[in-house]
C-alpha cells in the first residue's frame, strides 16, 4: 500500500512562499532595476497573490531588502567554505580574491547596487539596507583576516592587503558593467598578487 506523502507543515509553507518571493524579487531587480520593480510583478512571478506578498513583506522596500540581505547569506556562507579550505591558508591573496570575484563580479553585487544607488537619496531605504551591507563586509573582512594572519601575515599587513584588494575588485565590477573583459581584470589581479608577494615578506 502506497503511503500518503506527509502534510507540510504551516512553518515548511510559509518559509518555501518566502523563498519564492525573494528569489522573484531578484530576477524582476535585475531585469528592470529598482524603480521597474513593483510588488505586483514580483507577486505574479513566484505563482503567489498580491495579498499573499503584503503578508509577508510590508512595502516593496522591505521586500528589496530582505532579498537582498538572502542573496548576502548565501555569500557569506560560500565565502566561508573558501576561507576554511587549505588553499586559502596556502594563498590567502589568491583565496579572497576568488571569494570576492563571486560576489562583485557576480549578479550579487548588481542587485545590491541597484538598491544603494536608490537609497542615496532615500535615507529610510539607506537605513535598511546599509545594515544588511555592513553585516556581510563585517563578518566577510572577520573570516578572511583571520586567515591571513594564519597564513603569517601581521594584522597590519592582513588588513592593508584586504582592503586594497577589495578597493580593486568593487572598482574592477563598477568598470565591468560597461567594460565586459574579464580576462583583462583578472590578468590585472594577477598582477596585484604578484606584487603583494614581491613587496610583503610573511612573518
Amino acid at each position: 500500500m502506497q503511503q500518503k506523502p506527509a502534510r507540510r507543515s504551516q512553518s515548511d509553507r510559509t518559509r518555501e512562499a518566502r523563498d519564492r518571493l525573494l528569489t522573484a524579487a531578484i530576477d524582476v531587480l535585475m531585469e528592470k532595476g529598482y524603480a521597474g520593480l513593483t510588488t505586483k510583478e514580483v507577486a505574479t512571478r513566484s505563482g503567489l497573490s498580491n495579498g499573499a506578498l503584503m503578508h509577508h513583506f510590508n512595502s516593496k522596500a522591505e521586500l528589496v531588502v530582505a532579498a537582498t540581505a538572502a542573496v548576502y547569506d548565501v555569500a557569506i556562507e560560500r565565502g566561508q567554505r573558501v576561507a576554511k579550505s587549505a588553499q586559502a591558508v596556502k594563498d590567502p591573496v589568491a583565496g579572497f580574491i576568488t571569494d570576492s570575484l563571486s560576489v562583485y563580479f557576480d549578479w550579487p553585487f548588481v542587485a545590491a547596487l541597484e538598491v544603494i544607488i536608490v537609497a542615496r537619496t532615500d535615507a529610510e531605504l539607506m537605513e535598511q539596507i546599509l545594515p544588511v551591507m555592513q553585516h556581510y563586509r563585517d563578518t566577510t573582512n572577520e573570516v578572511w583576516l583571520q586567515v591571513f594572519r594564519a597564513a603569517g601575515f601581521s594584522a597590519k599587513q592582513a588588513n592593508t592587503i584586504l582592503n586594497l584588494t577589495l578597493n580593486l575588485v568593487r572598482g574592477m565590477a563598477i568598470n565591468r558593467l560597461w567594460r565586459h573583459d574579464d580576462s583583462y581584470y583578472r590578468q590585472l589581479l594577477k598582477d596585484w598578487t604578484r606584487l603583494i608577494k614581491s613587496a610583503i615578506s610573511v612573518n
